[in-house]
């Protein structure tokens, strides 16, 4: 694995990690803003489904964040609550594609500088949202097809089914970006990715569940606002750090990758 490595190269150039953390912050204070702190500690983790730019907003089980449709649901939220996270949304798909690029620029040892983080941003937003409402209807659709079949059981079929899409297709935003490909020719080129660094990439993954999985149970047992604000900095730099290892893995399967169908 690159794990070492990829923390080595974070380090110089440690100003990436302030992306996830500014959206974050925003994040942060415009939920606590509409319906305040919410929720009690407990003991609780959830499994990331996300790549790209880490956000703590994934390991909770309670919508605190207004960076996700789910913060929708929260009762009390004022009547504007939509148009917030509709704009932090927009603005975290726009900042996906520079994120990743600015990683795999330091994957060839290049300095990431703004300018190119803002640039790269402009170039892929409009599919990062199209992936977003693709999977949210997903989730919808299948959830309530395996709820109807299989009734309570159909919400843990459903998200081991998604577990499974994920592991299978881990390296589907990162290939939109780096291969400037649509959703659909990502997803056939993201799987020969996976085929082509399996043991690598089955690695990190476990790694990027043990680790996100340990502070997810730490913020759900804690649950202060002082306990939210340290896990968006410690969550954005570890996993910055988990994402770039996983694309020096995907740089070493584009170098092994050979012209042919994916089968």
């Amino acid at each position: 694995m690159f794990v070492q490595d990829a923390f080595t190269r974070l380090y110089r150039q440690l100003w990436i990690v302030s992306f996830p953390i500014i959206l974050d912050t925003v994040s942060f204070m415009a939920g606590w803003y509409m319906i305040g702190f919410t929720g009690e500690s407990r003991l609780s983790w959830r499994v990331i489904l996300e790549m790209g730019m880490p956000s703590v907003s994934h390991l909770f089980n309670t919508p605190l964040l207004a960076n996700q449709i789910e913060f929708l649901n929260n009762a009390g939220k004022p009547s504007f609550a939509w148009i917030a996270v509709a704009l932090i949304m927009l603005l975290s798909a726009y900042a996906q594609g520079g994120f990743i690029s600015a990683l795999w620029n330091m994957t060839e040892r290049k300095t990431a500088t703004f300018k190119s983080f803002i640039r790269d941003g402009r170039k892929h937003w409009i599919r990062f949202i199209g992936l977003y409402v693709m999977i949210m209807l997903a989730k919808i659709a299948v959830t309530s097809l395996l709820v109807l079949l299989f009734g309570i059981a159909g919400t843990l079929v459903s998200l081991l089914f998604f577990i499974v899409m994920r592991v299978l297709f881990i390296y589907l935003e990162f290939t939109m970006v780096i291969d400037r490909m649509s959703i659909g020719a990502a997803l056939r080129q993201s799987r020969r990715y996976m085929k082509l660094s399996g043991p690598q990439t089955t690695a990190l993954i476990l790694a990027m569940f043990l680790i996100s999985g340990a502070i997810s149970v730490i913020i759900h047992w804690i649950w202060q606002p002082v306990a939210i604000v340290t896990g968006i900095v410690v969550y954005a730099y570890l996993m910055t750090a988990i994402q770039l290892a996983f694309i020096m893995t995907l740089r070493q399967a584009r170098e092994e990758d050979s012209p042919g169908t994916f089968v």
